[in-house]
């Protein structure tokens, strides 16, 4: 419990330091507090007030902000004057009083007599008046029914006027109810309203006048003795921040100081591979301009293409055959589609974005190198082509596909190399994919069961996309062969689902269910090639048309965790694993040719564009069987242990490798 004798002595120490306006800083006048219930000199919250009070264009009630915590505190009325406003604020009748009490004497007049004229010494002091009244005022105390609760002590004995400062405290939520309870269930000063309408249920309410002055005295010693640390703590953080601040002035001037003085005694030198470096970034920047102004010329040239496309085609809807307008259309499309192909092998498409300076040690650079380091640029795809094909009709994309396949086509397949571009980590139960874009990859995951695309534009792949499913993916391919990306077959054991998927310019990628097909045979792994869709369960393989109606049926033995099958883009070939050996066959389901016996341990497959096999073998990497089935080779890839499954991309240009050794990933190759 607090010491009762130092209480008086505590309180005359303190007043003068806490009791002081926060805006003027002097000793408070008139103190009026804000809702935030920080007090200020009534004529200073008042000046504030008149000079900040604003209003926001979306609210109609002025606000201010309190100048101690910022809190926002709108004024009571829409219309109120600054001055009705600052004088509706409540008066702090708990600092008036201690301010008060701080400095009350013997020698004080009776106030309330001081207001009939007379001067009659104050011999007592009313804690509720806050005033210092004679013997016959305290008399009438008595008599006066408002008055008679008053506590009254005599000024002679400083301790008992000095101690047990009361104030009326009203209710916040009713006006003009005085708090006289507290409940200890919610932690609310309560009112005699309060407690009926809020609390009369509570089992823990307790008068003000009934809880125990011993416990609120330790409780508040404890709490004061936190703020004082509190308080030291921030006295310790300010001379820091201080310090600091002092610090950083002294390093700045030192700094400033010492670098002019540095660059003055290299002027010289500098100004000389200045000059110099100023003519090399000169070029630089001619360089880069010319490049956008390139881009900007190929544009406008293909911006031509698409208009007189663009008129004759309407001028055929209006006045030509429809002879005319399909091969019309068929010969535009293609056009465009070759003008588009040739402008992506332009060596252009990587803009310049930024320059960065690399470092600013000028005198080092011309001390060590003679010169100034080269102004850094950056460059980043544009995306422009990409763009385009995105808005471009599907036909138009369909044939610039195929534009690039033929290209690819024309290489010697047994002798074509790998380059790694990207790789990404893949879910150990991932064994399928596909490529729905140059740069984005479809794969269908188990646990939870999604489509998620990965971008691998960059050499480290992410995903980009997750699309959940209710039933647990398997195979995709793509619903045409490979005449368009967009469209694609998923694999739900049970049935298939047809997916558009397009994906913008920002990598957002939107999936459209278009149908949905109920399997009469369980499929797991599906190729759709030209002439018929080859399918194949754990123990079945089937040959559909394009619909899925099952034409021939095979038995079929799985080789690993899952079904692994192919279907060529260019004929009407279908391949899979029987015993270690790779059997090619027809859409008649009759065998074209058996390749030898794989060393190794085979797993998924795919046709090239010259209908050659490329197998994942587990303890080996890749290995190529020739169309015939009577010659092969070994394919050894960079950053490989454990082939599973190999996807290529429709066009020829890129292969996806999914390997199941020590790290699970996926890598992507260019084919050169």
């Amino acid at each position: 419990m607090a010491d009762p004798g130092n209480s008086t002595t505590e309180l005359s120490d303190t007043t003068s330091d806490l009791f002081h306006c926060p805006i003027c800083l002097e000793g408070i006048r008139n103190p009026k507090y804000l809702p935030c219930l920080h007090t200020f000199c009534g004529s200073c919250i008042e000046t504030y007030i008149s000079s900040t009070a604003t209003c926001k264009e979306s609210e109609s009630v002025r606000a201010i902000e309190c100048p101690i915590c910022r809190k926002r505190i709108e004024a009571p009325t829409e219309c109120i004057s600054n001055e009705e406003w600052s004088s509706a604020l409540p008066q702090n009748k708990l600092v008036a009083n201690m301010c008060l009490m701080s400095k009350k004497g013997e020698n004080e007049l009776c106030k309330f007599c001081q207001r009939k004229g007379k001067t009659v010494s104050g011999r007592h002091w009313c804690k509720v008046c806050m005033e210092t009244i004679c013997d016959d005022c305290k008399d009438l105390h008595k008599f006066v029914p408002s008055l008679q609760n008053h506590k009254i002590v005599t000024i002679a004995d400083s301790g008992e006027w000095r101690n047990g400062v009361e104030v009326e405290e009203f209710c916040a939520e009713h006006d003009g109810k005085v708090i006289d309870a507290f409940c200890f269930n919610h932690d609310n000063l309560c009112c005699s309203i309060c407690l009926v309408k809020h609390h009369r249920t509570c089992l823990n309410v307790k008068s003000l006048e009934d809880i125990a002055t011993e416990k609120e005295e330790n409780d508040v010693a404890t709490i004061l003795s936190s703020l004082s640390k509190i308080e030291k703590s921030l006295e310790n953080m300010k001379l820091n921040n201080q310090a600091k601040i002092s610090h950083l002035n002294k390093q700045k001037d030192a700094i400033c100081i010492d670098t002019e003085k540095k660059i003055e005694e290299e002027k010289k030198k500098l100004d000389d591979a200045h000059e110099q470096w100023v003519k090399r970034f000169e070029q630089t920047h001619m360089d880069s301009v010319g490049n956008v102004e390139i881009v900007s010329d190929e544009l406008k040239r293909f911006s031509t293409t698409l208009c007189e496309t663009r008129i004759l085609l309407q001028s055929l809807m209006v006045n030509g055959s429809p002879k005319q307008l399909f091969i019309t259309k068929h010969k535009l499309l293609a056009q465009m589609a070759d003008h588009i192909y040739r402008m992506k092998s332009l060596d252009i498409w990587n803009l310049p974005v930024d320059y960065s300076q690399p470092n600013l040690d000028f005198l080092n650079q011309v001390l060590n190198e003679s010169k100034l380091k080269d102004v850094n640029l950056s460059r980043l795809p544009s995306g422009m082509i990409e763009t385009i094909l995105q808005m471009a009709p599907v036909a138009m994309a369909n044939e610039y596909i195929m534009r690039r396949r033929r290209e690819m086509s024309k290489k010697d397949w047994m002798k074509v190399k790998f380059s790694k571009t990207s790789e990404i980590s893949l879910p150990y139960d991932v064994f399928y994919g596909l490529f729905v874009h140059d740069t984005k990859i479809v794969l269908p995951c188990k646990d939870p069961s999604s489509l998620k695309v990965f971008d691998v534009s960059t050499a480290t792949g992410k995903c980009v996309h997750t699309e959940n499913c209710e039933s647990t993916p398997y195979g995709l391919c793509h619903a045409t062969g490979t005449t368009t990306l967009e469209e694609i077959f998923v694999s739900f054991n049970e049935f298939v689902i047809l997916y558009r998927i397009n994906i913008d310019a920002k990598d957002v990628a939107i999936f459209t269910k278009l149908l949905t097909i109920h399997l009469k045979e369980p499929t797991k792994a599906i190729s759709c090639g030209p002439a018929a869709i080859f399918s194949a369960s754990d123990t079945k393989a089937f040959i559909c048309t394009h619909d899925f109606t099952i034409k021939h049926t095979s038995d079929f033995s799985k080789v690993g965790n899952v079904p692994f099958v192919s279907s060529s883009v260019s004929s009407d070939l279908h391949c899979f694993l029987s015993k270690s050996h790779v059997v090619v066959a027809n859409s008649s389901n009759e065998t074209i040719f058996r390749s030898d016996r794989l060393n190794g341990s085979p797993r998924g497959l795919t046709f090239d564009l010259h209908d050659n096999v490329l197998v994942c073998i587990r303890d080996n990497k890749l290995k190529q069987v020739r169309h015939g089935g009577k010659e092969s080779r070994d394919i050894e890839l960079d950053g490989n242990k454990n082939t599973y499954n190999v996807i290529l991309h429709p066009t020829g240009e890129k292969m996806l490798i999914m390997d199941y050794g020590i790290k699970v990933k996926g890598c992507v190759y260019q084919i050169l």
